[in-house]
C-alpha cells in the first residue's frame, strides 16, 4: 500500500551513492514538503515527506519517506518505507545517478539500487536482503532518458520536459520492473494551476488504475487521489504549501532538447 502511495504522489510531477565524497560538506536542505494521506472515511492514515538536499552545487539528493499514523501502524503493509535518488544537473536536466528503494517484505529488509551509467549507456539493478550480499538482477541498455519518479518530479519542476500544454499527452520512460512508458494527460492551465490524469497498469497486471493530480502554478502537487478496492478514495494533500521553494531551481538551458514526448 505504501508503494502505491509513493506512485500516487509522484506520478504527476512530471539510491543513493555512498556519500564519502560529500563528507566534508554537510548537505543543505533546500525544501521539505509534508503530505497527509486519507483513505475512505479515515482522514489521517499516514504522513509522507518529500525532501530535497543539495550535496554540492548542481548535485542533489531527493528523499521520499512515509509512515502510518495511529492504528494503521499495526498493519505490516504500512511499515515505513524510504526512496531516494541522487542526481546531477547537466545538459539542462537533472540526471539520476542512483535510485534506491528500502522497504520491508514478509519480515525482511529489502534494498534495491538502480545505477545509471551514462558513459557505458547501461542501467543496472542490484538488490540486498537483510544486509546480505548484493545480487545483480539485470542490466539493460540506457539509450533514452529514463527517470525514477523522484527525478521525474524535479525535472517537471524545472521545465526540463517542456511546457505542460493543456489537451496534450506527455510520454515519459520511468523505472518499473525495468522501464515503462507512462502517459500523462494534461489539463488546461488556470490561475490555480493544472489537472493531470494518468492511467497506469503495473507490469504483469491486467488492472489499470487512474490517478488524478492537482498542480499549483509551480507544478507542485497540492492534491492527488485515486480509488482503491474496498476502502474507496485514497487521497493526499499538501500540508505546507507556504514552504515551497523556488531558489534551488536551476534554470534549464534554452538550447536543451525537450526530454519528454508531447502529443
Amino acid at each position: 500500500m505504501t508503494a502505491r502511495i509513493f506512485l500516487f504522489f509522484m506520478v504527476l510531477q512530471i539510491a543513493l551513492l555512498p556519500l564519502q565524497a560529500a563528507a566534508a560538506r554537510l548537505p543543505d536542505t533546500q525544501e521539505t514538503l509534508h503530505y497527509q494521506v486519507s483513505l475512505g472515511p479515515w482522514s489521517d492514515v499516514a504522513r509522507v515527506h518529500l525532501v530535497l538536499k543539495e550535496l554540492e552545487p548542481g548535485h542533489y539528493l531527493a528523499e521520499f519517506s512515509g509512515a502510518a499514523q495511529g492504528m494503521w501502524r499495526l498493519l505490516s503493509r504500512w511499515l515505513p518505507e524510504r526512496y531516494t535518488t541522487e542526481m546531477v544537473y547537466r545538459d539542462g536536466r537533472l540526471m539520476p545517478l542512483v535510485y534506491r528503494e528500502e522497504f520491508m517484505d514478509q519480515g525482511q529488509h529489502w534494498v534495491k539500487e538502480y545505477h545509471f551509467d551514462y558513459e557505458r549507456r547501461r542501467l543496472t539493478l542490484q538488490r540486498q536482503i537483510d544486509g546480505g550480499a548484493w545480487v545483480k538482477k539485470w542490466e539493460v541498455p540506457l539509450t533514452a532518458p529514463v527517470y525514477d519518479l523522484l527525478s521525474l518530479t524535479y525535472n517537471v519542476r524545472i521545465g526540463a520536459l517542456g511546457p505542460l500544454r493543456g489537451g496534450s499527452n506527455l510520454r515519459v520512460l520511468v523505472l518499473s520492473s525495468k522501464t515503462q512508458e507512462l502517459i500523462f494527460r494534461i489539463g488546461e492551465k488556470t490561475p490555480q494551476g493544472q489537472n493531470v490524469m494518468l492511467n497506469y497498469r503495473p507490469p504483469d497486471s491486467d488492472i489499470e488504475d487512474q490517478y488524478f493530480i492537482d498542480l499549483n502554478p509551480q507544478r507542485v502537487p497540492i492534491l492527488a487521489w485515486t480509488r482503491v478496492t474496498i476502502f474507496g478514495r485514497l487521497a493526499g494533500r499538501l500540508l505546507n504549501p507556504g514552504e515551497i521553494k523556488k531558489e534551488w531551481l536551476p534554470a534549464p538551458s534554452t538550447s536543451s532538447p525537450v526530454l519528454g514526448v508531447h502529443q
